[in-house]
């Protein structure tokens, strides 16, 4: 017998409104249900009862569900008020959000700004198993460590250690690019077939291949771009010359560039083998460290344990009287490393302290925003303290009011960040020159720097929300409704709060006048030699008559005092006859080198060109040279030193210390000679006055006999400056940080004095009733605030001079923190302050009386 079915619109029914979790449940029993109903009381009951119960189970749902969707109801109203809110107090509420604003959009250029000086080259598939060859050698406990490799290494090391998986040497290169019929400098980069693979090289067309025949080269894309090279390669030889000598490379394939954040960023790669056949003698050293090299390691291979065995291959091949060790730099340890230098294809690295300064100021200027929020939310919200406390009396809890002013800090802060990007477009190129960087408003909009931006936002909710919510949602409902608008019987926290903005503004102030204070001392310094209207030119000459050629040309030239011709500064040791181990730099110059130069023989003579032996077996020293070697009578004393076919020169004149090196280092042991195979390649010209018209006619001279190389020079006075880039750079930001947090701590300030004296309307209207003056109001209340004020500035301008005595001290030479600083610091943001809180008595000192004592 078939069990009764009940009717079967109202199973659809029951079907549709039901939810599925637990429509199985529910059918199965209102089904069981009716079977016994209809059992036991008959068909018609048993349907009566069945659609009863479906209309039932459909109220319940609909209950449910609005219950369920109560919250987001609930949350929509917090917003609609908030929003109303705003918009009745916008002249407070524009400039409370837009005080969020400038503090959002600083702190997320610096989130840019950080994130991607610590993104650098972590990238690549195998970041995280790829290292660069570095090298310490020394005697003691201080062995100078330094990052390169020899071709010979990038060599035998991959092929006699099985943990290396790949391996690629890097080196630049200069030569003249040909475009048509012009020429322009082009730096190429060498490297081994494994490099594409390590860097994870992105080919539009073509590929390297094995990647050995000297005549081919892989280009970028807009290297390809500049060369006419089309993208199908239908045109594919770029034309560069070497020593005055043309040659035709067949571009092979073409890659895309690489992208900003990595150490690595090469226009043009070259096989090796082209390399090593111009500079055979240098590939059979060992230790001849003029390249970089990248090791990438297999899978769980010890990093400790490659280096041990790198540095018994070299000790077995090579002979050391010096401590020697080969070791491993991580890739993405390249950028932010200090220690290490960069060069030979390696872009020039970021620094730790500019990462760190710009976030901080960008952490302070956010802080201080949510501060000024918080103190202008509280002010704006003392009209709001009857709807509180009604909302109270109908039964709202201090949950739900707290949520109310959180959404409306979400609100504004959502505001903020839509007005924040308006900001970053008008301050972004300014920052990106500061920076370095070649930043565009596009890149906030990126994934990961939109995802920052949205939790700063979420960040300053919480900031800048937490405390007015906490305090609103915990005053008394009896005070709120007979209209006692006073807050938090104290307010500490808000005094606490106004204290750290003022505390964060002369931190930041007196930071900045000392780096300012340090950078004029470095640039305005006694180098030793003077930079006033001399002109570097870049241009190697071996040939000594070629040399004499240029010099005689250039001093025929009406306005040029002196020329000289000069190596760089090299570095080497040597041991005496008592076996010490000295550490030195030196350079081979001419006879006019330190008249040029415009610097200060102490002792003996200068080098004589009518004395052959000057050219073979002299030599000059400085004051670090004869102080490190404890000499008191060092003309006439002949020293151990030799490099080349240059070997045991006699000093015969000690030089006053020059800075050959910025004042980061102090100045090192120096020899200066004539003699010996280091190439000339500083032609330094020492003019009257700088002017176009001489620069043109030494132009000139210098396209005649080096074409078709263009000149190349600058002028020492930038060369001395760009020394000094990143202070540069740091005082540029720190400027900006120090006048934006001023700015915001006043408008912070603002918003606490107007908060405290519209509480305080009707006692100041008693006051001025009774005979008192505005001089007297205003010294009253100006006490009251000058404390808090006196307490941030003391506490700020202590930890600046904490901070930035310890920073001074890793310079050589350094000025001193000062009274000057303290005293201009502390001073310029008290009148600052005393003027803002003046602004907001001035007009409670204005009103009327009768406006508040009307009704006692």
């Amino acid at each position: 017998m078939a069990l009764p079915k009940p009717p079967q619109w109202a199973v659809r029914l029951l079907q549709r409104i039901c939810p599925t979790e637990v429509l199985e449940e529910v059918e199965g029993d209102l089904h069981e249900a009716f079977v016994w109903r209809h059992e036991t009381r008959g068909a018609a009951y048993a349907k009566r009862k069945y659609i009863w119960e479906v209309f039932k189970s459909f109220h319940q749902v609909k209950i449910k569900v609005k219950t369920q969707h109560s919250g987001i109801m609930l949350l929509h109203n917090y917003f609609k008020t908030g929003l109303r809110f705003l918009w009745k107090t916008r002249g407070y509420s524009t400039l409370n959000i837009l005080g969020l604003a400038i503090g959002i959009a600083i702190s997320w250029l610096a989130f840019v700004f950080v994130t991607d000086e610590y993104s650098f080259d972590g990238f690549y598939e195998k970041a995280d198993r790829t290292y660069r060859i570095k090298a310490s050698m020394g005697f003691g406990d201080k062995p100078s460590v330094f990052a390169g490799s020899s071709y010979l290494m990038g060599e035998e090391l991959p092929r006699q250690i099985a943990g290396i998986e790949l391996s690629s040497r890097y080196k630049s290169g200069f030569f003249l690019g040909k475009i048509d019929r012009e020429f322009i400098n082009q730096v190429t980069h060498y490297a081994d077939g494994d490099f594409f693979d390590i860097f994870d090289v992105n080919f539009l067309i073509g590929g390297a291949g094995t990647f050995n025949d000297p005549s081919t080269v892989v280009i970028s894309e807009s290297t390809a771009l500049g060369y006419g090279i089309p993208a199908d390669l239908s045109s594919d030889e770029i034309t560069l010359v070497l020593d005055n000598e043309e040659a035709r490379f067949k571009v092979i394939g073409i890659y895309r560039d690489f992208p900003g954040n990595t150490s690595i960023r090469p226009e043009i790669l070259m096989p090796f083998s082209l390399w090593a056949q111009a500079n055979q003698r240098r590939t059979t050293i060992w230790f001849d460290i003029n390249m970089n090299c990248f090791f990438t390691l297999a899978e769980g291979v010890s990093v400790n344990e490659v280096e041990q065995q790198m540095t018994d291959i070299l000790l077995q091949n090579d002979e050391f009287e010096a401590d020697v060790a080969l070791g491993l730099q991580p890739l993405t340890d390249i950028h932010l490393n200090p220690e290490l230098r960069t060069g030979n294809g390696i872009n020039a690295r970021g620094d730790n302290q500019m990462i760190l300064i710009t976030a901080i100021i960008g952490a302070f200027c956010l802080l201080i925003a949510c501060v000024n929020y918080a103190n202008f939310a509280v002010g704006n919200y003392l009209v709001r303290l009857k709807e509180v406390a009604l909302r109270k009396v109908f039964g709202a809890e201090k949950t739900g009011i707290f949520k109310q002013f959180v959404v409306e800090a979400f609100t504004s802060s959502f505001l903020a960040l839509f007005l924040s990007v308006g900001i970053i477009y008008i301050i972004m190129p300014a920052f990106a020159t500061y920076a370095n960087k070649s930043y565009e408003l596009s890149v906030i909009f990126s994934q990961k720097f939109l995802l920052g931006g949205v939790g700063i936002m979420l960040l300053s909710t919480v900031l800048a929300g937490l405390y007015p919510a906490l305090l609103l949602s915990r005053f008394k409902t009896v005070a709120g409704l007979k209209g006692k608008a006073r807050l938090g019987g104290r307010n500490l926290l808000s005094k606490m709060l106004v204290t750290l903005q003022f505390c964060i503004a002369v931190f930041l102030l007196a930071s900045m006048l000392t780096l300012n204070k340090q950078l004029n001392f470095l640039l305005n310094y006694d180098i030793g030699y003077n930079g006033e209207n001399l002109v570097r030119i870049f241009r190697p000459i071996e040939e000594e008559s070629l040399k004499n050629t240029f010099k005689n040309r250039l001093l025929g030239l009406s306005g040029i005092q002196n020329v000289s011709i000069a190596s760089g500064f090299n570095g080497t040791d040597y041991r005496t006859d008592e076996g010490e181990q000295v550490i030195v730099r030196h350079a081979r110059v001419d006879t006019d080198y330190l008249e040029t130069m415009g610097m200060e023989l102490l002792q003996g003579r200068n080098f004589d060109p009518g004395i052959a032996t000057d050219f073979t077996k002299a030599c000059i020293v400085n004051e670090a040279f004869v102080k490190a070697r404890g000499m008191e009578n060092a003309v006439g004393t002949t020293i151990n030193f030799s490099y080349g076919d240059f070997s045991k020169p006699t000093i015969i004149g000690v030089v006053k210390n020059f800075n050959f090196e910025s004042l980061h280092t102090p100045v090192q042991p120096l020899i200066l000679y004539m003699g010996g195979y280091l190439t000339t390649y500083d032609t330094h010209v020492k003019v009257d006055a700088m002017n176009q018209a001489l620069m043109e006619q030494i132009e000139a001279i210098h396209n005649e006999m080096f074409a078709p190389y263009p000149l190349n020079y600058t002028l020492v006075e930038d060369d001395i400056a760009n020394q000094y880039e990143l202070e540069t750079n740091i005082q540029k930001v720190s400027r900006g940080g120090s006048i934006i947090a001023i700015v915001l701590s006043c408008m912070g300030l603002m918003g606490f004095v107007g908060t405290q004296i519209r509480q305080r309307l009707k006692e100041v209207s008693i006051r001025k009733v009774v005979g008192a003056r505005a001089r007297q109001i205003f010294g009253l209340y100006l006490g009251k605030y000058l404390l808090l004020l006196i307490l941030g500035v003391v506490t700020g301008i202590s930890v600046a001079y904490w901070i930035m005595q310890g920073w001074l001290n890793n310079y050589p030479e350094h000025v001193s923190f000062g009274m000057g600083i303290m005293v201009f610091s502390v001073s310029s943001v008290l009148v600052v302050a005393i003027l803002t809180i003046y602004s907001q008595l001035f007009k409670a000192m204005r009103l009327n009386p009768v406006k508040y004592l009307k009704e006692e």
